[in-house]
């Protein structure tokens, strides 16, 4: 299994006013990603607000995607704060035919890198899913340190780790540690081509909700040396885009900026705030700049 290149931290289709699952929208959307010839797909993650969904309704995020995408694999978030937790969600993931599990460091509780370590490992020895470490302390609180990722590495389940801490330095650390089998993405999209230079497999990138196909020729350009399009891209694309969304919650953000591209995919579920009208017409604005550019 290759685990390289864009994957998708997929927005999740809900319904205006319910918000249960949109399932038919979620069937759409997915094969608009796949489409738009992004390199994997990643239901249940921050942008996919799992933490606002039931159990049942991660359960049917997953299995949508994963029957929906036969061509890329599926990397399921399964995030929780107890490894019983996590490991129940991998055994739903995997039930429904995803091929990655994506594990969040625990969050709440403050812990040490030991407890981080044991942490992993407990998931990782009873895990039916490779595992892909997700590192991203603004949102957590704790760091997985690069001496811990080196130790977690010679787990046969760990294969891989996504870095949203925005740090260069650790990013191109974690690169220098671990083996070239071990896959390293980044999840700051605005750092994508520094993490690539730096050894990167790939991006895990918000943006390639709404600019699939961008994202996956900014990714293709940067393998292929072609220089003039990686900058275009990175600057009349990516820059705009993250710039726009700075001090937004990123999951509304983009929600409504997949309704702005394709077609609506629900509100944001609490406890994130809805747009105000202002803040609409700024994403509308860059998106069309982003468009005429």
């Amino acid at each position: 299994m290759d685990l390289s290149g864009i994957i998708v931290p997929m927005a999740t289709p809900t319904e205006r006013g319910t918000g249960e699952i949109d399932e038919a929208r979620l069937a759409r959307f997915t094969d608009s990603l796949i489409e738009g010839g992004v390199q994997g797909l990643f239901p249940g993650s921050s942008i996919g607000e799992f933490p606002s969904l039931t159990a049942e309704q991660n359960r049917t995020v997953i299995e949508i995607v994963a029957e929906t995408a036969d061509s890329v694999p599926v990397f399921a978030g399964c995030g929780d704060t107890i490894v019983g937790g996590v490991l129940g969600k991998i055994e739903v993931a995997a039930a429904a035919g995803a091929d990655v599990a994506v594990v969040v460091t625990p969050y709440y509780l403050d812990t040490t890198q030991a407890g981080l370590e044991r942490f992993f490992t407990g998931v990782a020895d009873r895990s039916s899913l490779p595992v892909v470490l997700y590192n991203i302390p603004p949102l957590t609180g704790n760091t997985i340190d690069v001496r811990t990722v080196g130790t977690l590495v010679e787990h046969e389940r760990i294969v891989g780790l996504k870095d949203t801490s925005g740090d260069l330095t650790y990013h191109h650390r974690v690169n220098e540690r671990t083996p070239g089998d071990f896959a390293v993405f980044q999840g700051a999209t605005e750092l994508g081509v520094a993490s690539l230079e730096l050894g990167a497999d790939g991006l895990i990138a918000g943006p390639a909700n709404v600019f699939p196909e961008r994202l996956t020729r900014l990714y293709d350009a940067y393998e292929s040396s072609e220089h003039d399009v990686v900058s275009r891209l990175m600057n009349r694309t990516v820059a705009p885009m993250v710039s726009a969304m700075d001090d937004l919650p990123t999951a509304a953000a983009i929600k409504h900026l997949v309704a702005v591209r394709t077609f609506d995919i629900g509100s944001p579920l609490p406890p994130l705030p809805t747009l105000t009208d202002s803040e609409r017409d700024r994403l509308e604005e860059t998106y069309q700049e982003i468009l005429d550019a």
